[in-house]
């Protein structure tokens, strides 16, 4: 179990780093790991109104693949499906990062990507995924409300 949370970190500290390094804001790992009520998600930026619920999943295999068509248990979907609620709940927007072992960082987006035209969208989640470099680097995004 150790392993798997130090995992969970490393994604998280990856992509903190990553919106840092696109976006010039402080984000942050949210203390607690999103188990206080009134902050979840996993990165956000400290005493600011923020915009989006952000979740970071690091995962050893891929599930973006064909179960997010075939199965309602695909990894994409139930994740998904979390953050949308909890981004609902606080008045936000969801924002999902995924890594797996060995793969670039990817983004699944609620909004239509206006810049980035390498995309797939899936039909019934009603959500993008793209590659997180890509979408931070292309987007201009309003990180805060």
């Amino acid at each position: 179990m150790a392993d798997s949370r130090a995992k969970g970190q490393r994604g998280e500290y990856a992509v903190r780093d990553l919106l840092r390094e696109h976006t010039g804001l402080q984000f942050e790992r949210v203390p607690a790991s999103g188990a206080l009520s009134y902050l979840k998600g996993d990165i956000y930026i400290p005493n600011k109104p923020n915009k989006y619920c952000i979740e970071v999943k690091n995962y050893k295999d891929s599930h973006i693949n064909d179960k997010i068509l075939t199965s309602k248990t695909n990894k994409i979907i139930e994740w998904w499906e979390k953050i949308e609620e909890q981004a609902l709940d606080n008045d936000m927007e969801p924002l999902l990062f995924v890594k797996y072992d060995r793969s670039k960082i990817f983004v699944v987006s609620g909004e239509k990507p206006v810049k980035v035209k390498n995309y797939l969208y899936i039909s019934s989640l009603n959500c993008y995924i793209m590659l997180g470099e890509e979408f931070l680097r292309k987007e201009q995004l309003k990180w805060l409300k």
